[in-house]
């Protein structure tokens, strides 16, 4: 190295550390807007909008206890103000809320569940229910195909779908300007007027003293099986 060269070393490193104090705020700003601009937008639930769902495992009175997990998986996308916020398949997570099995002292069975956070990939989303109705589990149909009778031709006919809606089918509206809730909460309290808030035989709902709705039984102490259907209202998020 010559004489000459030796005063270039010192400017060199102050250009240097200048540089990284003007670059180190402006990448400091940079990053947080992109963490904002990347950060999830919090699911919002309209109050009054109707999840469909099927219970994930069996619910048993004689066993579970207040604060037992229940989860369930939801059937059918969730709208709000006419856009899906929440895929079907995504999961709702609950507790038993009030537990009495079926004897001589307590003929009245109770069974209370209450859901309250769905579980996203990216997150929770924590919501207030109310139980609406409870529908029994479906079981797969096997069509067996049998020799034709001499008296008639017509083939076994499928068993006819129940009340509840078609999976993954979002509710849209069709025409005018009724919103997609409002059209849901109408043909849903029309249906529980024609078929009540339960299919399942010596099962119905009661309204606790906390205003939840519980599933209770006078015949037996209440049990749901994997894969009933349940139908909630949201209240609140």
């Amino acid at each position: 190295m010559t004489l000459g060269q030796l005063p270039a070393l010192p400017v060199l490193v102050v250009l240097g550390a200048l540089a990284g104090l003007q670059s180190g705020p402006a990448n400091d700003v940079a990053a947080t807007a992109t963490a904002i601009e990347s950060a999830p937008t919090p699911v919002r639930l309209e109050n009054g909008s109707i999840l469909y769902a099927e219970l994930s495992k069996t619910v048993d009175a004689k066993k579970a206890k207040v604060g037992d997990p229940v989860t369930a998986v939801l059937v059918n996308d969730v709208l709000s103000h006419g856009k899906i916020v929440i895929r079907h398949d995504s999961k709702l997570l609950g507790h038993v809320s009030e537990v009495q099995i079926h004897g001589k002292e307590t003929p009245e069975s109770r069974l209370g569940i209450v859901f309250d956070k769905i579980i996203l990939k990216n997150g929770e989303v924590p919501f207030r229910s109310l139980l609406l109705a409870i529908r029994p589990a479906e079981h797969p149909v096997v069509d067996v195909p049998s020799a034709p009778s001499p008296m008639s031709n017509s083939a076994t006919q499928p068993m006819q779908p129940g009340h509840y809606p078609s999976q993954h089918r979002p509710n849209t509206p069709q025409g005018g300007n009724s919103s997609p809730l409002n059209d849901e909460l109408k043909s849903h309290d029309r249906k529980l007027a024609e078929t009540g808030p339960t299919d399942i035989d010596g099962l119905s709902l009661s309204s606790a003293a906390n205003g939840a709705q519980t599933i209770v039984s006078t015949e037996r102490t209440v049990k749901l099986e994997s894969g009933v259907k349940i139908e909630l209202r949201v209240t609140g998020q």
